[in-house]
Formats: C-alpha cells, sequence, structure tokens
C-alpha cells in the first residue's frame, strides 16, 4: 500500500506533527522510510492502528516510555495489568474528587449560612431523615461539660476539635471530612439534665459514608431544634407541650466564619433534641 508525508499522516490522525516526531525520537513510530536527502518522513496507512493505539493508552495516563516498553515487550498479559492498575488509580482519584466537590458545598454553604446570620431564638419542631455518623471519645476532658461560661467552654472545645482531627488522621480517615462537627449527650443525662459530653460526632453524607469504616445511622425523627436557645430551655420548652425526649441530643456545627475574616473563629450551633409526644 502507498505512503504518505508526515502532514498527510498528522492530518488523517488528528495529530500534530511535533507529536508523530516525538514518537519517532521514543521509538514508538518509526517512519517507512525517511528521504536521505531532505529526512522528510513517509508512513503507511497500516501504521495508523498505532497512533491510535498510541493515544488511547495516553487518555487513561500511560506515559510514552510506558507504551514504549509494552511495545517492545508484546506481551497482551503486561496491557491488561496496566489498565487494571490505572483504573485503580483513575477510582481512587474520582474518589479524591468527589470529596474534594462535596468539601467545597459544604464550605461554601456554611459561610452563606453565616453571611445571611439567622438568629432563631425560637424552638422549632422540625422532622428530620436518616442521618450517617461517626463518632469519637471526647479526647480533652476539660470539654466533658457544658458550662455557664460558654467563652471558656468553646475554648475547651476547640482543643478538643484538634485532638478529634489529629484522630482522624491517624485513623486514615481524610481530612476533608472534618466538617459538621459536633457534640452528643446521652439521653439519660439529658433528661436528668446533666449536661455531660458522651461523645463527637462527624455527620457523613451518602458517598462519603462508603468511605469510612465504623458508621453509624442516626434515625429519622422529630426534633427540636434551636440556634440561640439553651438545652434547658429546649427541655422547658418540650415539658410544657407535652413530649418527651425520645434519644440523645446532637449538638451540630452548621456554620463558622471565614478564618480570613479575623483570628479566630465563631462557631453557629445547631441543637437537636429528638422528641415524641409524652403518653
Amino acid at each position: 500500500m502507498g505512503e504518505f508525508g508526515i502532514g498527510r499522516m498528522a492530518e488523517l490522525n488528528c495529530v500534530s506533527e511535533k507529536a508523530l516526531r516525538l514518537y519517532h525520537q521514543k521509538g514508538l513510530l518509526n517512519p517507512v522510510r525517511i528521504d536521505e536527502a531532505t529526512g522528510y518522513r513517509y508512513y503507511s496507512y497500516e501504521q495508523c492502528s498505532t497512533v491510535d493505539m498510541i493515544q488511547q493508552l495516553q487518555s487513561v495516563g500511560a506515559s510514552l516510555d510506558d507504551i514504549k516498553r509494552l511495545l517492545d515487550g508484546r506481551d497482551p498479559s503486561k496491557l491488561a495489568e496496566m489498565l487494571e492498575v490505572r483504573l485503580a488509580s483513575i477510582d481512587a482519584e474520582l474518589r479524591q474528587l468527589s470529596m474534594a466537590r462535596q468539601n467545597a458545598l459544604q464550605l461554601l454553604e456554611s459561610y452563606r449560612v453565616f453571611q445571611d446570620r439567622p438568629l432563631c431564638n425560637q424552638v422549632i419542631l422540625e422532622h428530620i431523615a436518616e442521618r450517617k455518623l461517626v463518632t469519637f471519645g471526647i479526647f480533652n476532658p476539660r470539654s466533658l461539660r457544658l458550662v455557664d461560661d460558654t467563652e471558656s467552654f468553646l475554648q475547651e472545645w476547640e482543643i478538643n476539635l484538634r485532638l478529634t482531627k489529629r484522630h482522624m488522621r491517624d485513623a486514615g480517615m481524610p481530612l476533608s471530612l472534618f466538617h459538621r462537627v459536633g457534640c452528643r449527650i446521652a439521653r439519660a443525662d439529658l433528661v436528668r439534665r446533666d449536661f455531660r459530653l458522651d461523645a463527637s460526632f462527624v455527620f457523613l453524607d451518602d458517598e462519603t459514608a462508603g468511605m469510612v469504616e465504623g458508621v453509624e445511622t442516626l434515625p429519622a425523627g422529630t426534633f427540636l431544634n434551636a440556634e440561640m436557645v439553651g438545652l434547658s430551655e429546649m427541655l422547658d420548652f418540650a415539658e410544657e407541650r407535652g413530649f418527651e425526649v425520645a434519644g440523645d441530643y446532637y449538638g451540630e456545627i452548621v456554620a463558622e466564619t471565614p478564618a480570613f475574616l479575623y483570628e479566630g473563629r465563631e462557631m453557629l450551633f445547631k441543637l437537636q433534641i429528638p422528641v415524641v409526644l409524652a403518653h
């Protein structure tokens, strides 16, 4: 079959002449003939399939050196092995991108909430769907109990957050999940109005929940919610309206000030108490 020059070869294969020269330099695609007088390269139609293969392997992330080794070895099993490795790497990259996207969404939502500054100083009743979470111990003993001195407690809670973050890192959890963090009070302590924390937690979405071990499910239910109201006031509200506490309390950080606004930060908590109508 006839031969044609490098320009025509490049045009037929949607590739640049520079790329064809690089393929030649790397030993991936040698011209069928080189004019001794002009140095001009000529190719055959049969070589188009080699260009296709090079481009396909490049599209999955193979380097030209990787492709050269495959061509030299002419071992189909090596090709399959390389593709399996690339697939695993691509899957890992997709997971990272998915988590990065979720992280960006959470940050954007957090900053929008704080920008709007919703000051909810009323208790509301809300149905909340099932949620996934992972729980941790309270790592800073000085943050075990809610105290009237809010500033003092938040300082100790900040230390606990740092220790929780370190624990997540040591456990191999992606630090991008360090959002929607909060504290839990067991139902029995809550009913006694003994506001002692028994765990901290991180809420997860369905996608990230599959990447973490030890995920728990918080069932759907009816919750008393408030942002600028104390726990005692919420419990009073429940009693006055015939509700009883049906589960543990969850205090979730739903937003915080961007750190670049000023040193330190201000957090907005959502207080959540599951309730049912008393018999």
